[in-house]
């Protein structure tokens, strides 16, 4: 079973994100105020990070920078209401390489865009299409 951190400041949409992902058999600790997903962060525990971008400080890609810097084999999946991320571009460039189209989704998202990021980044290429 994959262990998913969650991290989005909107407790309905977090918690409708949780229970998605436990539904389908993800082991999800979710948390709404990003200093406190910060805080309980452990190295090698999750297999996926989910991170909504407009957050309070840390905003989900400073989160993120900290987050990678205790475990730099993390892999994320940002979420965000924006239709541009350009706000965020001093962070952005730092994870722009990572934002192609298997790492970032814009709300608001169906439980099949969901689940299909996420299996995306926790199978392995040649078995995505045996997945969904």
């Amino acid at each position: 079973m994959a262990r998913i951190l969650l991290v989005d400041d909107e407790k309905d949409v977090g918690r409708t994100y949780e229970l998605m992902l436990e539904n389908h058999g993800f082991d999800v600790d979710y948390f709404n105020d990003p200093t406190m997903a910060l805080e309980h962060f452990k190295p090698n525990l999750y297999d996926l990070t989910i991170l909504d971008i407009k957050m309070p400080d840390p905003n989900g890609f400073k989160l993120y920078d900290q987050l990678k810097s205790r475990d730099s084999k993390m892999k994320t999946l940002f979420i965000t209401a924006l239709n541009s991320v350009e706000s965020y571009n001093t962070e952005n460039k730092k994870v722009y390489p990572l934002m192609g189209q298997r790492h970032f989704i814009k709300k608001p998202v169906s439980m099949d865009q969901l689940l299909g990021q996420v299996y995306s980044l926790l199978v392995p290429e040649e078995e995505n299409d045996q997945v969904i």
